[in-house]
């Protein structure tokens, strides 16, 4: 029996009795291409050249050569396969002499030598099926786990979380796209100077500096802490903006319990915290102008109840009184509480008068404190106009109008009021609450007195105040 390998078979191996029958010791015949080992012309390496070539079997006998006595060489050829091609050859070389002893001696170990080639190649072809079955299944694990790659990789990239993960000495060793967003940057991976974190500066909570090896990730890797949850570090980008992030950190551990690195999950909360100060700055603001109002309230019910008139009749105007202030705070509410536009407060009060008040001006927002006297002032103008003027008479009108006059640190406030088509008008005979409010507190709140003129034809109010004192942003705004 011998093993060949390659197209020019190669002998690699054979039996003590393949060295006998050649005459050779080993030595002289592993290495070296079967021909050299057979007389020239030989037809069993033409043989030997199909059975490679082609992946099949095949028997040659009947070859006689010449020693001591006549010999016959009979030869049977198997393919050895590899992935289902051919890598080289099995040969069986059997030698029967002419002695019919010797005859049956050599079909008998032909038989018993064709019996063990056949389970030979039977353990072949099943170590074949094995190992193709292998090959199978480890490809399809690599797909597998090329597929698992590419699906983290994709929602490592993708996620609105940044991640980013150290070994155990701090050097950063991944992170994804928003990681480098939030830091304004890209830090080099595996760098041993840069470690813990890939941001340019961090803070505290509290504003103070906080260095890189005390940041939570470095006390997650030391052992101080055992993780980090829900922590607040203020980062600063190397344009100089600063943005506040919530930190979550986990020890990464082998087998033995030690701590080979760390991953850290962080967000941006900048907008959650710009929106929690303008919360508790609107709650501050809004108990700020609660305790305004309500002292404004406690003015307008201590002059409406004066006990002058019957009480029916003060409680009545009180009611209407703090209706025209719920009206601006709507009017207020609708702006942010920043302030009130005249045009607004002018519709809510004269809403069921659409048809007989003329309106026109530019759009001008007063500061909260002008716009409460401004809207007292147009209420006891209509109160007065339904009970006594122009809007007492069916033919009655109402014309209001404003504008700004001039430009810059110069520029007033004009106001008009004019009615129109009423009763005759007179002078009040006593000053109550609505005359100082028309005539004292508007001159307070706008720093200009105003006119009011009785003519006989209606009732004309003005107001020239500056501008800069009665609009939104000004001083007033806070009082």
């Amino acid at each position: 029996m011998a093993m060949v390998e390659g197209a020019s078979h190669i002998v690699r191996h054979g039996n003590p009795a393949f060295w006998r029958l050649l005459d050779k010791p080993s030595e002289q015949l592993v290495g070296i291409p079967f021909c050299e080992v057979l007389p020239e012309s030989d037809e069993c390496v033409t043989l030997l050249d199909r059975v490679f070539r082609t992946g099949k079997p095949e028997a040659h006998t009947g070859q006689e050569y010449s020693k001591p006595h006549p010999v016959f060489w009979s030869f049977t050829m198997w393919p050895v396969l590899a992935d289902e091609r051919p890598v080289g050859a099995m040969i069986q070389v059997t030698e029967t002499a002419q002695l019919h002893e010797k005859t049956l001696a050599m079909n008998e170990a032909l038989v018993l030598g064709s019996l063990h080639q056949h389970e030979l190649t039977e353990a072949a072809n099943s170590l074949n099926v094995q190992l193709q079955r292998q090959i199978a299944e480890r490809k399809q694990v690599e797909a597998e786990l090329r597929e698992s790659e590419e699906r983290y990789r994709a929602l490592f990239e993708l996620g609105p979380v940044a991640v980013y993960s150290c070994d155990a000495s701090g050097v950063i060793h991944n992170f994804n796209r928003r990681s480098a967003e939030l830091w304004g940057r890209e830090p080099a991976l595996g760098d041993t100077d840069e470690r813990f974190c890939g941001s340019f500066k961090l803070f505290r909570p509290d504003g103070s500096f906080m260095p890189h090896e005390q940041c939570p990730m470095a006390e997650v890797l030391s052992g101080k802490i055992s993780e980090a949850r829900d922590a607040e570090v203020l980062i600063e980008r190397p344009d100089g903006s600063k943005i506040t992030v919530v930190v979550n950190i986990r020890p990464l551990k082998n087998q033995r319990g030690e701590v080979t690195g760390a991953i850290n999950c962080f967000y941006d909360i900048t907008e959650r915290k710009a929106a929690e100060q303008r919360q508790r700055f609107l709650m501050n603001e809004l108990a700020h102008r609660g305790q305004n109002l309500l002292a404004v309230i406690q003015a307008v019910a201590s002059r409406s109840l004066s006990g002058t008139r019957p009480l029916a009749e003060e409680r009545e105007v009180l009611m209407h009184r703090i209706q025209a202030l719920a009206r601006s705070q709507s009017a207020m509410v609708a702006e942010g509480f920043k302030g009130a536009r005249v045009e607004e407060i002018i519709r809510l009060e004269f809403d069921s008068f659409s048809d007989r008040v003329k309106t026109i001006g530019p759009d001008i927002m007063l500061n909260p404190r002008v716009a409460r006297t401004f809207t007292l002032a147009v209420h006891e103008l209509a109160t007065n106009a339904t009970k006594y003027g122009a809007l007492s008479e069916p033919e009655g009108q109402v014309t209001i109008h404003w504008l700004i006059e001039g430009s810059g640190a110069e520029a007033r406030f004009k106001f008009q009021w004019q009615e129109l088509d009423g009763p005759p008008v007179t002078p009040p005979s006593r000053k109550g609450f609505g005359s100082v409010l028309l005539e004292q507190a508007v001159a307070h709140d706008f720093a200009a007195p105003p006119k009011i003129r009785f003519r006989p034809e209606g009732l004309i109010y003005e107001i020239d105040a500056p501008l800069s004192t009665i609009t939104a942003n000004s001083a007033g705004e806070v009082s």
